[in-house]
């Protein structure tokens, strides 16, 4: 499993790159944050992502793969920026155009639009937990006690 998920990093860490910022628009939902997310969050993901990209490449033993533990922290990862991209409400100019993937499914309400910004919100937090942890367990591979001399 590491080693699949090691390979699937780059193809799959670049979809989700443009799926956190746009995938909304496959459900119908377009607005403002499209402008905003391209100068906000776009940029910070695209960071982290290509950080831990780099630290799962470089990390020694061959073949290269991500252990069990950081697979499934990439993998959470991953699913948590899927479900961001997917539920995040967006906003334009005019009074109906409050909407999300769950007021283009079931119709507009308050609840509705509330509750996918709480869906997003609690992805955004899983995904900042899961990517932590990759990262820290990344890190902490990398270091090794020298070799007496």
């Amino acid at each position: 499993m590491g080693r699949a998920v090691l390979l699937w990093m780059i193809p799959v860490n670049l979809f989700l790159l443009v799926w956190v910022w746009m995938g909304r628009i496959v459900f119908g939902v377009g607005g403002w944050f499209l402008l905003v997310f391209l100068f906000s969050v776009v940029p910070v993901v695209l960071i982290a992502l290509l950080i831990s990209t780099i630290l799962a490449y470089t990390q020694d033993g061959r073949p290269r793969a991500l252990t069990t533990f950081q697979a499934w922290a990439q993998m959470i990862t991953w699913l948590a920026l899927f479900a961001f991209g997917a539920f995040m409400p967006d906003f334009g100019d005019t009074e109906d155009s409050q909407l999300s993937l769950l007021t283009q499914l079931f119709g507009y309400s308050d609840d509705l639009y509330d509750l996918s910004f709480g869906i997003a919100l609690g992805a955004a937090l899983a995904a900042i937990v899961a990517y932590l942890v990759l990262f820290c367990s990344l890190v902490f591979a990398r270091r090794r006690v020298p070799a007496a001399a």
